[in-house]
């Protein structure tokens, strides 16, 4: 699995939850993780920060924020379960709102 982040310079707060996403997906589903500060030119309609999982943005739900459910959605159309990898996901979303605290 291929993961593209997209992120501003300097990285925010999205860009560093999104890095964590990266993380937990590296460690934990074997995905290979890129970095692409500002834009994707074959792709000017994606804005940073955003995350693509083989070539597939990644939309939130709430039109804001990548939630752990978002990233399992698109990953679930290849993989049966992720159940596992969501927990994950949802670990990395905690600590970092813990930080934020």
């Amino acid at each position: 699995m291929l993961v593209t982040l997209v992120l501003n310079d300097p990285p925010g707060g999205r860009c560093r939850l999104y890095r964590a996403y990266a993380a937990a997906l590296a460690a934990h589903a074997d995905a290979y993780c890129t970095e692409v500060v500002g834009s994707l030119p074959e792709q000017p309609d994606i804005h940073a920060p955003a995350i693509l999982i083989d070539g597939t943005p990644v939309h939130p739900s709430d039109g804001v924020i990548l939630a752990p459910e978002d990233i399992g959605t698109v990953i679930g159309r290849s993989q049966s379960d992720i159940s596992g990898l969501v927990a994950k996901l949802e670990d990395a979303l905690e600590k970092l709102m813990q930080e934020w605290s």
